[in-house]
């Protein structure tokens, strides 16, 4: 692995083709591939952590293939990529990982590589039986990554022609970087067995939203510049709405439930959790399998954090994630926070969820979440138009990438629409941009929102 790692960590800035130096990329990326087959061609009788290690490395060699092969495998049928993962099915089989590459094409490379990654991610997970992942083995340290079986949506996701690797390369593992951008990785494996988290068809979304909501904002500065964090809010029919919004998460069957970023103090988050622990356990209503009862300033030894605190269905706090890119304008001036400095994924029955918080999910600012393949984001949001179209800006370039559907719920802090709307919703749709933030709007405490086509 160390052999190829500056290989495969290289990064080439944006330019004009150049046919002679894409065949020289070529070459030298067949050069470390040829060495990493020699390396592998020594195991004759391969363990499942051999197998698993050799994925690992095979796709990291693959995502950072020259874009003429990344190119030649969109073009790629699935039947073509099945051929050729046929082609290694008894070798694999029998635990001999022998291949080579020689004068391929960029189309030949792209064929043969993709097989021989779909092979031995079958032949783990047709072996998962026998060769079980734990989710305490899912962190490899030493590889630098998360290995993650697929289940629930993930493993349903659709393969088809002129989709990228980073869409369908693997489909019944997921690959995650233990870093991305600094940040590491967390991944917290939150299963509660919810019944229809498998089809996405039957997935809702909860939006949670408050009527005459006022921030109550401190201010400070610090070195001249202007400070805020909020200190309360006022919310007069709060109460009564988290009741219905509750009850209603409950009678919709909904998978997740948000609410919008620092609209939820600490006193009413404890009433939503207490609500959702108290429910009656002997009906059928399940509990949402994630809520994020919005974000708030917290005190803690390290300054003051904007968090979100993540609760299962059963009220119990699974994940703490705080966010990672302060807020400022001229008004109010910069956010005072400590950044966060982690990136948070759940691991639930039905997908990998991955948690941000307004700006840190939004393209005017480089974010980690752009390079994180997961099936759904979750963010808790406050902002103007503008900010609501950055959402649908990152959620389009994740959905293009990944596939991952995006779900904003966010507070304005104003609006140029006259529709009386408390909150505008991105929904989990696989065109989000394609919508105008007009049509964003919800002017009600509560909405459910369908897995959109």
């Amino acid at each position: 692995m160390e052999n190829i790692v500056g290989l495969i960590w290289t990064k080439t800035l944006p330019g004009p083709v150049d046919s002679q130096a894409e065949t020289s990329a070529f070459d030298a990326w067949k050069n470390g591939a040829r060495k990493l087959a020699e390396r592998q061609e020594l195991i004759t009788n391969a363990s499942r952590d051999e197998l698993r290690r050799a994925l690992i490395e095979l796709d990291m060699l693959f995502r950072n293939a020259p874009g003429s092969v990344h190119k030649a495998y969109r073009n790629l049928t699935e039947k073509r990529i099945e051929e050729a993962r046929e082609s290694f099915a008894s070798s694999i089989g029998d635990g001999h990982l022998s291949w080579s590459l020689s004068d391929e094409t960029p189309e030949l490379a792209a064929s043969r590589m993709g097989g021989l990654i779909r092979e031995i991610d079958r032949v783990l997970a047709e072996r998962r039986s026998q060769w079980p992942i734990a989710p305490s083995e899912w962190h490899l340290e030493q590889l630098g990554c998360w290995f993650i079986p697929r289940q629930g949506v993930s493993a349903l996701r659709p393969a088809r022609r002129l989709q990228a690797y980073s869409k369908r390369g693997l489909l019944f593992h997921r690959i995650l970087p233990a870093v991305i951008q600094g940040y590491p990785v967390q991944v917290v494996d939150t299963r509660t067995l919810h019944t229809t988290a498998s089809d996405a068809r039957k997935w809702k979304m909860g939006a949670c939203l408050f009527k005459a909501l006022e921030l109550k904002p401190e201010f400070c500065s610090i070195a001249g510049d202007k400070r805020f964090r909020v200190a309360s809010v006022e919310a007069p029919s709060a109460d009564d709405a988290i009741s219905e919004q509750i009850a209603q998460a409950l009678n919709e069957n909904c998978i997740a439930v948000v609410w919008p970023e620092l609209t939820v103090s600490p006193e009413l988050r404890a009433k939503i959790v207490e609500l959702i622990r108290d429910r009656d356990v002997t009906d059928e209503l399940e509990a949402p399998e994630i809520l994020i009862p919005g974000t708030w300033h917290e005190k803690t030894d390290h300054g003051t954090v904007n968090r979100a605190r993540i609760y299962d269905g059963y009220g119990e706090e699974r994940l703490r994630y705080d966010k990672i890119a302060p807020y400022a304008d001229d008004g109010w001036g910069m956010e005072n926070i400590t950044a966060g400095d982690r990136v948070c994924v759940l691991a639930t029955e039905g997908a990998l969820i991955a948690v941000a918080i307004c700006l840190d999910f939004c393209d005017v600012c480089q974010t980690p979440f752009s390079e994180l393949d997961v099936d759904v984001m979750l963010v808790p949001s406050m902002g103007n138009d503008r900010t609501m179209q950055g959402h649908q800006t990152t959620a389009a370039q994740v959905e293009v990438r990944f596939g991952t559907r995006s779900f904003v719920v966010q507070h304005p802090t104003q609006t140029t629409f006259m529709d009386h709307r408390i909150g505008a919703i991105l929904p989990l749709l696989k065109e989000p941009a394609a919508v105008s933030v007009k049509e964003l709007g919800q002017n009600t405490v509560w909405a459910a929102y369908k897995w959109g086509s």
